[in-house]
């Protein structure tokens, strides 16, 4: 996996075409991601995996930038 480090300086070379971050990424795990500059996340075991599907996807969808 590539990380959070990663994830900053792709944030921080502001590229021109959108881009997500993924792998490992949960509700306890999402703000640092967030704070290392992604704006967008493409989740899987957090939602597929979750007891309340609908719910995990609500949850993890709160904190992201409109």
């Amino acid at each position: 996996a590539a990380g959070l480090q990663v994830t900053r300086e792709v944030a921080q070379s502001q590229p021109a075409r959108p881009w997500f971050a993924i792998g490992g990424i949960d509700l306890e795990r999402l703000p640092e991601v967030l704070d290392a500059g992604a704006t967008r996340v493409a989740v899987v075991r957090a939602i597929t995996k979750a007891s309340d599907p609908r719910a995990a996807a609500a949850a993890l969808k709160t904190p992201l930038p409109a």
